[in-house]
């Protein structure tokens, strides 16, 4: 990547400054802060998830049991609880890969240094370097503890962005990968969604029931 990159007078140079800059951010970012709070918020994501597929469960079982004799209101119950299931076991599983990495948080700082000092020279650090730079890094010193971390995981994300992990030597920054933390954030987008609407058709079926019962 690196042999591509401009050298000499050009502005960009040899990539060390980036690299110095990149490094120094991620060595400040405080990587227990951002070990304790995915640890939280990874306990607090897998109640929800559990919360969500249990409403799920509770919305296939009550809408077939409410309506087995009609296939499309039974179809409906299926289609309305089964996603809930899936969408909150995708984001279980995927919280626990961030959670167990970022158990070691200076072995994932360590990997993601190893990937800038790979993009040295490289104009896609160059311009990570650059719009980290425009943001003025001496304002993190007055963030909240959430919003570091949440700058150090963009910042991890970010440099993983710049060159494709070696699933061995970089195991630890899988889960950290852009791609894969998109697709989890548009996951529980849509899983909220799937929960409120499972919600609404456990509401519905067990009313039915009790309709029935009557």
């Amino acid at each position: 990547m690196s042999d591509g990159a401009p050298r000499g007078g050009d502005v960009q140079g040899d990539g060390t400054d980036d690299v110095a800059f990149v490094t120094r951010l991620l060595t400040r970012s405080g990587p227990r802060t951002l070990s304790v709070v995915i640890g939280a918020l990874h306990r607090t994501i897998e109640l929800i998830c559990v919360a969500a597929g249990l409403t799920g469960l509770v919305a296939l079982l009550l809408g077939v049991w409410a309506w087995h004799h009609s296939l499309p209101g039974a179809a409906i119950a299926v289609a309305a609880g089964l996603p809930t299931l899936v969408i909150a076991g995708y984001v279980g599983m995927r919280t626990r890969a961030l959670a167990a990495a970022i158990r070691r948080p200076n072995e994932v700082l360590a990997q993601a240094q190893d990937l800038v000092l790979r993009a040295k020279g490289s104009p896609e650090l160059h311009k990570l370097a650059g719009r980290l730079r425009d943001r003025k890094a001496a304002k993190n010193a007055g963030l909240g503890r959430m919003r570091r971390a949440v700058r150090t995981g963009q910042l991890v994300s970010s440099v993983i962005g710049l060159a494709s992990p070696d699933p061995k030597r970089h195991d630890l920054l899988i889960p950290f990968t852009p791609d894969r933390l998109r697709n989890l954030w548009l996951a529980v987008t849509i899983g909220l969604w799937a929960w409120l609407i499972s919600a609404v058709m456990a509401s519905l079926a067990f009313l039915s029931l009790a309709i029935q019962a009557l």
